[in-house]
C-alpha cells in the first residue's frame, strides 16, 4: 500500500497558483482553479482535488487544453444563458458561467443556464455551494466526455455512460446550506485513480472488468496494454444509469455538444452543465418561514435513532464541512504517487512543487 503525507492546504493553493500560471493562465483564473481543487481535497473529495492537475497538463502537453481558450456567449435571453466552454480550462470558465446565471435568477427569479464544451469542471456540488450562497436554489446535470465510456448501463457488460454527475443546493436562511452531489456511478472514476495510486482494492460490485465480471481491482476501468477497458457501475442498478442517460442528453445531446460516443480523445475531459438556479423567495418570500420549514425538518431526520451510535444520521452536506475542519486543522493527505505525479507536472513548467 502506498504510503501517504499532509499538505497545509495554503501550500497547495500556492503552489496550484503557481503552476496554473506558469503554463500560461492569468491569475484570476490560477486563483479559481486553486480554490476549487484545494477546497475539493478539504471536503474529502479527493479525486477532484489537486490529483487532477497532472491529467491536465498531459491535456495541455497534448495541445488538447489551451490557455488561450475563453468562454463565450452563444445565448444570452430571459432567463436562459448559453455558453460555449471552448475546452477552456474548467473550473474558472464554469464558475463564470454560473455566476452569470447567478445575476440572472436573482433579477427574474429563475435562470436556465447551459454550458457547452467545457474543460473537466471539477466538483459539481461546487457550484451548488457558489449559487446557495447567492441564495439559489440549483440543480446541476453534467456529462462527461472526450473520453470512452467508463460505465456500464444496467444489466450490460460493457460501458456507454460517463460518470454524469448531478448536484442540488438548497440554501438555508442563516444556516449551512444542503449540498447533494454526486455521480451516477457507483463510485466517482477519480475515486477509482485515488484507490489505484494508493495500492488498494474498491469495494465489491463497484466495477466489473473488460470481460463483464466482477473485480475490485480499481486498474480495470484505467487504460492497459493488451486488455480491455472495464467498466464501473451504476448505483442503484437501471435508477442510476436512467439519470446517468438523462444527464448526457439534458447537458449535451440537446444542443449538440460533444457527447460521450463522439470522438474520444485519451487527454480531454470534457464537461457539459445544464443548469436551473432558482430564487427561493419567489416560492416563499418570508425568510424566517423558509428557515423555520427546512431547520424543523432537518431537526426531525438528523434526530432518527442511528444503526450505529458512533455515525450519527447526517444531511446532506453535513460530512463534507466536517471534513473541511478537519483537514484545515490537519494537513491534506496526498498518497506518494499523486504528489509524485504532481511534482513532475510541475517540474516540466519549472515549478519546484517540494519548496512550497
Amino acid at each position: 500500500m502506498t504510503s501517504y503525507r499532509l499538505h497545509r492546504p495554503e501550500a497547495l493553493r500556492a503552489l496550484t497558483r503557481a503552476m496554473i500560471t506558469a503554463a500560461g493562465w492569468s491569475e484570476d483564473e490560477a486563483k479559481e482553479t486553486a480554490e476549487h481543487l484545494v477546497l475539493a481535497n478539504l471536503s474529502g473529495h479527493d479525486s477532484h482535488g489537486i490529483g487532477m492537475l497532472p491529467l491536465y497538463f498531459n491535456s495541455l502537453a497534448d495541445g488538447n487544453l489551451k490557455p488561450q481558450a475563453k468562454l463565450s456567449i452563444r445565448t444570452e435571453a430571459g432567463p436562459f444563458l448559453i455558453a460555449d466552454g471552448n475546452v477552456a480550462l474548467g473550473q474558472p470558465t464554469a464558475r463564470n458561467a454560473v455566476d452569470r446565471a447567478i445575476v440572472i435568477a436573482r433579477v427574474g427569479g429563475v435562470a436556465v443556464l447551459n454550458l457547452l464544451d467545457s474543460h473537466h469542471i471539477g466538483r459539481i456540488g461546487h457550484y451548488s455551494e457558489v449559487a446557495a450562497a447567492a441564495g439559489l436554489i440549483s440543480v446541476f446535470w453534467v456529462n462527461v466526455a472526450g473520453r470512452p465510456p467508463i460505465v456500464a448501463p444496467f444489466a450490460a457488460k460493457e460501458a456507454r455512460f460517463g460518470t454524469n454527475p448531478i448536484a442540488i443546493g438548497l440554501p438555508v436562511p442563516g444556516g449551512e446550506p444542503l449540498i447533494l452531489d454526486f455521480a451516477t456511478s457507483r463510485m466517482a472514476h477519480g475515486k477509482a485513480r485515488v484507490a489505484l495510486n494508493k495500492g488498494v482494492d474498491v469495494p465489491e460490485g463497484y466495477i466489473i472488468d473488460g470481460e463483464g465480471r466482477p473485480t475490485v481491482e480499481p486498474r480495470h476501468v484505467f487504460a492497459q496494454e493488451g486488455l480491455p477497458l472495464g467498466a464501473l457501475l451504476p448505483f442503484g442498478d437501471h435508477k442510476g444509469a436512467g439519470l446517468s442517460l438523462i444527464a448526457e442528453l439534458l447537458s449535451a445531446g440537446l444542443m449538440g455538444a460533444a457527447r460521450i460516443d463522439q470522438k474520444p480523445h485519451k487527454t480531454w475531459i470534457i464537461n457539459s452543465l445544464f443548469g436551473v438556479l432558482i430564487d427561493p423567495a419567489r416560492l416563499e418570500p418570508d425568510e424566517s418561514l423558509r428557515q423555520q420549514r427546512i431547520e424543523s425538518y432537518l431537526s426531525f431526520v438528523r434526530a432518527a435513532a442511528p444503526q450505529d451510535p458512533s455515525q450519527p444520521v447526517l444531511a446532506p452536506g453535513d460530512k463534507e464541512r466536517a471534513t473541511r475542519i478537519e483537514r484545515e486543522r490537519d494537513g491534506i493527505p496526498l498518497d506518494d504517487e499523486t504528489w509524485s505525479q504532481i511534482v513532475a507536472a510541475a517540474k516540466a513548467h519549472g515549478v519546484d512543487a517540494e519548496s512550497f
